[in-house]
């Protein structure tokens, strides 16, 4: 199975789920920045997440990788990060593999085994149960990203987020996530 991002619909592929995200007008200062709908077709507006058996082609296709997906009763979850000045989302894991698209500010992404900066525009993806640790790097206004995660379907509008470390649950937590979409697949 293949979870790709595709921007503006310029790709190829049939698919078997699609969720996509359009940016609101004017996303100064709104949280979400976003909207998110279930499409049956690829749209010439915004970035769609989709789940394929093979990987899309075509010059609108971000970002496109090979994950385990779950057997058993599952989801496709697509929600909005926001991290204002200062925030940092301690080490944690998700009970899901999915990717990841940087829409406002610059977020420092570090994992096992490198650190990364995005900007506006990157993408990555992050394996089921992969530690990261993500610092928002703004001076003023809300880093956020988009995320697309398949999930078992026992987290359908629960958190996937899990501290590593317990004890940074005494730390704040200043980032908000914003739920767009849960499908059952």
């Amino acid at each position: 199975m293949f979870m790709s991002l595709i921007r503006d619909g310029d790709a190829q592929v049939d698919f078997m789920a699609a969720i996509s995200w359009v940016p609101r007008d004017d996303v100064a200062g709104l949280d979400p920045a976003g909207t998110a709908a279930v499409v049956d077709q690829l749209s010439h507006v915004g970035l769609t997440f989709v789940l394929s058996e093979t990987a899309p082609v075509g010059a609108g296709v971000l970002s496109s990788h090979a994950c385990d997906i779950p057997a058993n009763d599952k989801l496709l979850r697509v929600d909005e990060v926001c991290f204002p000045v200062g925030a940092v989302a301690h080490r944690h894991t998700h009970n899901g593999a999915g990717l990841r698209h940087l829409v406002r500010g610059a977020l420092r992404i570090e994992a096992d085994d490198h650190t990364e900066t995005m900007q506006v525009g990157d993408s990555w993806f992050e394996p089921i149960k992969s530690p990261v640790r993500a610092v928002a790097l703004q001076d003023i206004g809300v880093t956020s990203f988009v995320r697309a995660m398949v999930i078992p379907a026992s987290f359908a509008g629960k958190s996937t987020f899990a501290l590593v470390d317990p004890a940074d649950a005494a730390l704040p937590r200043l980032q908000v996530t914003h739920r767009h979409i849960d499908l059952p697949l």
